[in-house]
């Protein structure tokens, strides 16, 4: 029997449809899954038909998916490599034959005789490239060593009137290949966006023709491809896989850290750590310096330890210089008291005003800028996975929007009071160090109202120009994701999981990347994967444009963890 996997921590309360019974998780060796039809067990529980899939070749995996309100089915075939260079994935997409009509899930201009683009949410950022059509907006995952993948390019399997867009009416089907450069685990997880994770396995080319996958077919869908600017080939910028890595904050933004699979940085905020235009240590800085401490407790064979001191541009250039030299000595000095560094080789420097995390002169810019970098490389790396929590307050910060258990979900009104959004999460998945979590969102837009911009209630509020890590030149990669939902727990800000794209040289969070087009009624599937901070439950919390106002804040509590 073929194998049937839908991964979520969702009641689709909307449209009735529980969790499909006897499913696989991708957590699961072969023979744990249950026998149930995956299309029969929904289909009984709703009353509405799930998108019905064709018989495929062994091996192939289902989902069962909420696209920007439209309601699809996947499959999704195990991954092939091609050769030394390239490993081929094909999805099947099919529409339920009862979907609503375009025109009333986005705008009538949109309607196109009733088809629903799918290439725009499933696509990579910069959508507006024909090359970043397609459905290269999915990754793979190897959790067991903390890598992923990137697509390399996408393409539609069509011959004729191919514009690599996955257009699909009501009952309709098409496929696309999704290309990526050499993946040499056995086994990755598949993450398709708004769809789920599936596990797949990693096969050689001579299984290509038993698993459905045509190699013939990729060359001639890159060369139907239905416009001339469009590259038919790979981009290997994006061949090679990159670590998965944690970006958190402590509760009261005292401290960040960043991790990753060689170093940690902390990120002292200068305006806890001294009294203004001073390199005198303030009392805030002891419970800083003490988050630092339990970092390098942990690496007891030691390593390098750079500190390295940041000013806003207020006073001039060789001020600025001598007071970020100053306290960078200051940290040094004192975390020295805290702990051993006989086995860390340290470097001290100041940067003054040189290197600005945020370009720009607001007072909450300048605030950013104001800080001591601390960065440990250990020897013999580093894991995301076990770094100590900040030592910033214990208890929530408030969250003036509405707030209520994760399974009972909320209903936030957008700021213009034309639309509302609805959002539920059942629970949270553990696998591999990770934290698997599906949102179920329901959008309602006044009638007469224009379509809506989803992401508005699920991008980084507190991070309006960059991605949350605040990195130069970020905005555009993330301007239509889901990078505002954060988990509450073990005294820090939880932000999901990312990693370094080589194509926008920036992070890129594991969560939905293409919440576009706008739409003004139906269901979404959101996919988040955080880091697991190793509690039994978990508070989501997206936070509103500033601490005072409610706009599109809201919390949901109690979300219970399973593990696998």
């Amino acid at each position: 029997m073929r194998r049937r996997v839908f991964v979520s921590g969702v009641i689709l309360t909307g449209v009735g449809v529980p969790l499909l019974a006897g499913c696989k998780a991708p957590w699961q060796s072969k023979g744990q899954a249950g026998s149930t039809s995956a299309s029969a067990s929904a289909g009984k529980a709703s009353g509405t038909a799930v998108p019905a899939a064709s018989g495929a070749p062994q091996g192939w995996q289902e989902l069962d998916a909420h696209v920007m309100g439209h309601h699809l089915g996947f499959q999704v075939s195990p991954l092939v490599r091609r050769d030394e260079k390239t490993t081929v994935l094909v999805l099947k997409l099919t529409r339920a034959k009862d979907d609503p009509a375009v025109k009333d899930i986005a705008d009538a201009a949109s309607d196109g005789g009733n088809t629903f683009e799918a290439s725009l949410p499933l696509s990579r950022p910069g959508f507006l490239r024909r090359s970043d059509w397609g459905a290269n907006g999915v990754r793979l995952l190897d959790l067991s060593t903390n890598r992923a993948w990137l697509a390399t390019a996408s393409v539609e399997n069509k011959v004729k009137d191919n514009y690599n867009n996955l257009p699909l009416k009501p009952g309709a089907s098409t496929s696309c290949f999704v290309l990526f450069g050499p993946v040499d685990a056995k086994e990755v997880t598949v993450f398709v966006p708004q769809a789920g994770f599936v596990t797949v396995n990693v096969l050689d080319s001579s299984a290509a023709a038993a698993s459905g996958i045509d190699f013939k077919a990729i060359d001639k869908a890159f060369d139907s491809v239905d416009n001339p600017n469009y590259e038919a080939k790979p981009d290997q910028a994006l061949a090679a896989p990159v670590p998965i890595e944690r970006y958190t904050k402590a509760l009261d933004d005292s401290t960040s850290t960043q991790a990753g699979s060689k170093d940690i940085t902390v990120t002292l905020a200068s305006d806890v750590t001294f009294a203004s235009d001073s390199a005198d240590l303030a009392s805030g800085a002891e419970a800083q310096l003490q988050t630092v401490a339990g970092q390098l407790a942990q690496y007891p064979d030691g390593g390098t330890l750079s500190i390295v001191g940041h000013t806003d541009d207020v006073q001039d250039d060789a001020y600025n210089q001598t007071l970020s030299e100053k306290r960078a000595n200051a940290v040094k000095t004192r975390l020295a008291q805290l702990t051993k560094l006989d086995k860390w080789q340290t470097s001290v420097s100041g940067k003054g005003e040189s290197e600005p995390k945020v370009n720009d002169t607001s007072d909450e810019a300048r605030a950013v800028n104001r800080r001591v970098e601390i960065t440990l490389t250990p020897t013999g790396g580093t894991t995301t996975k076990t770094t100590t929590p900040p030592a910033g307050t214990g208890s929530l910060p408030e969250n003036k929007g509405p707030v209520a258990k994760g399974s009972e979900g909320v209903t936030v009104k957008h700021v213009s009071g034309n639309s509302q959004l609805t959002i539920t999460i059942d629970h949270v998945t553990r696998s591999g160090g990770y934290l698997f979590g599906q949102l179920h969102t329901t959008l309602s837009v006044k009638k007469g109202s224009a379509p809506d911009r989803l992401e508005d209630w699920l991008n980084d509020k507190e991070a309006p120009f960059s991605n949350s890590r605040s990195e130069k030149g970020s905005r555009d990669a993330v301007a239509f994701a889901a990078n505002g939902l954060t988990l509450l727990a073990a005294g820090e800000r939880i932000y999901p999981a990312d990693y370094r794209d080589a194509g926008f040289k920036t992070h890129l969070p594991l969560t939905e990347l293409q919440l576009t087009p706008p739409i003004k009624a139906g269901t979404t599937t959101i996919c988040v994967i955080w880091p697991d901070p190793g509690s039994d439950t978990v508070t989501l919390d997206h936070a509103a444009t500033g601490k005072e106002v409610a706009d599109l804040g809201y919390r949901l509590t109690d979300i219970p963890v399973k593990n696998r």
